[in-house]
């Protein structure tokens, strides 16, 4: 193939990933993000502050009441180990899609890795505990607590840690499935 016929092919991929881009993909998009904040704190709020389990079934419960059978009903059994970036965690997955996912990650022992490279921008809602965020050139870390709205811009990449039991509920909103490769899970062994 010559480079005029490479250069129209590679033209009219970009320009249909442009506009399903810029133009269908933010379509499929069926949560807000000011809602999930509000829903996060307003359940922080009432939960008893040391049952993590409480505060997963209402925010989940929350959720549903908001968006139906888009989310799946909480449960214990359902949580799977996940290692994204050098990051050891566990997630419930409430809801996933081509364009979106909603999951509970975190960990009771700590963790730290990195973000990665993603085409999706990732939306970190704390629920327990602290996350500290590493930008690149800054000395020093970015903390988030309980409520705090942790934003990773799409091609944005930052150092995480999670230094003791931290949970969170994470939205990304994006091509998800461009994600995966860096993603690795195992069922707990407990079932």
């Amino acid at each position: 193939m010559n480079y005029f016929k490479l250069s129209i092919v590679l033209g009219v991929v970009l320009s249909v990933y442009y506009y399903l881009d810029t133009y269908v993909l933010p379509t499929l998009y069926i949560f807000d993000i000011e809602v999930l904040h509000g829903i996060v704190k307003d359940s922080i709020a009432v939960a008893p502050p040391e049952n993590t389990t409480a505060l997963f079934y209402e925010i989940n419960s929350r959720l549903r009441d908001v968006y139906g059978d888009n989310i799946i009903p909480y449960n214990t059994e359902d949580w799977m180990f996940n290692n994204h970036g050098n990051a050891m965690g566990s997630m419930f997955i409430q809801h996933a899609s081509i364009s979106e996912y909603l999951i509970f990650f975190g960990t009771a022992i700590g963790t730290e890795g990195h973000t990665g490279v993603h085409m999706a921008n990732d939306y970190f809602y704390i629920l327990k505990g602290e996350q500290w965020v590493h930008d690149l050139g800054d000395p020093d870390p970015i903390i988030y607590k309980p409520g705090d709205l942790h934003v990773l811009k799409r091609g944005s990449v930052q150092q995480y840690s999670m230094p003791t039991t931290c949970f969170a509920l994470e939205l990304a909103q994006g091509w998800i499935p461009a994600m995966l490769p860096l993603v690795s899970r195992t069922r707990s062994s407990r079932h």
